[in-house]
């Protein structure tokens, strides 16, 4: 993963996908250099409240429920 976003431009493959996105991120993640391109790309920001690098092990209720929420509003 690390070498497809230093050298595999991973942001611009990401950013062309042709359906809804989210970027989940830790609240103590939330000065991301790349969020403000993210969100003015339409994806949406979910942010995690309590937790850092992985969500999904500092809080994973909330990391699911923004999921399910991503998923229930966004689906066709």
């Amino acid at each position: 993963m690390v070498d497809m976003t230093d050298h595999g431009d991973l942001m611009t493959k990401f950013l062309s996908l042709p359906f809804p996105r989210v970027f989940l991120y830790g609240e103590q993640n939330s000065s991301l250099s790349y969020l403000t391109k993210l969100a003015a790309n339409g994806v949406e920001l979910a942010e995690i409240p309590h937790s850092g690098h992985w969500p999904m092990y500092s809080n994973p209720v909330a990391m699911w429920e923004r999921i399910a929420d991503f998923h229930a509003r966004t689906r066709r």
